[in-house]
């Protein structure tokens, strides 16, 4: 049987071990996505991201869970918030989205975002966020939802949304194939001395049909 959606994956960095984490994990016919962007300059950025990561990578390979509720998200974020603050691991931004027949769940902290890009609009699904990071022990996740994906999901780190426009973004996203795009908006944000200004993770999902 077809997956309802596919994906593609792309992380930038000018570290030995970047901060930022994008993954993707298949459950049934939904898939789970997370972006996470450890805090720079202090310490425990990369083992804050990967905390989050293993959170929606236990999740997805729980069939007991339902990945699909958003309360469970939310909650589980205000679980890492303090469990990271309390043993002073370090601190990290988070995006989960989950897709799925029933639609599109998400929950997010920080200032990583999740976009849908559609065709003549973007629909920025992270908008009403909350900046202090899990690990900070202040973290309000904040959840959203919508009945479906109508457009590709971009879900990243603020390494790209910092350094290109929302008009170049939704550009590079339209003007080429859907699955290249992750590899082009790491691109986008590259300095001509081939080195980037931040690390950048960058997860994209699009119908499989598109």
């Amino acid at each position: 049987m077809q997956r309802p959606y596919a994906h593609w994956l792309g992380v930038a960095s000018d570290r030995a071990i970047p901060e930022d984490r994008a993954e993707v994990f298949e459950r049934a016919d939904a898939l789970v996505v997370v972006v996470a962007d450890g805090a720079g300059g202090m310490r425990g950025g990369a083992a804050a991201s990967k905390a989050l990561v293993d959170v929606a990578r236990s999740v997805a390979a729980n069939a007991t869970l339902d990945a699909h509720e958003a309360d469970l998200w939310v909650a589980l974020m205000k679980e890492a918030d303090g469990m990271l603050a309390a043993k002073m691991v370090g601190e990290t931004t988070g995006v989960i989205v989950v897709l799925a027949p029933r639609g599109l769940v998400g929950v997010s902290v920080g200032d990583s975002e999740a976009w849908v890009v559609g065709a003549q609009s973007i629909d920025d699904l992270t908008k009403g966020q909350e900046r202090p990071r899990l690990g900070s022990g202040r973290a309000a996740p904040v959840a959203f939802q919508r009945p479906r994906l109508g457009g590709t999901l971009i879900v990243a780190t603020d390494g790209l949304f910092r350094y290109a426009s929302p008009a170049r973004i939704g550009a590079t996203v339209r003007e080429g194939a859907v699955a290249s795009a992750a590899i082009r908006l790491t691109s986008l944000v590259r300095l001509p001395s081939g080195r980037f200004h931040d690390d950048v993770g960058v997860a994209v999902v699009a119908s499989a049909l598109q």
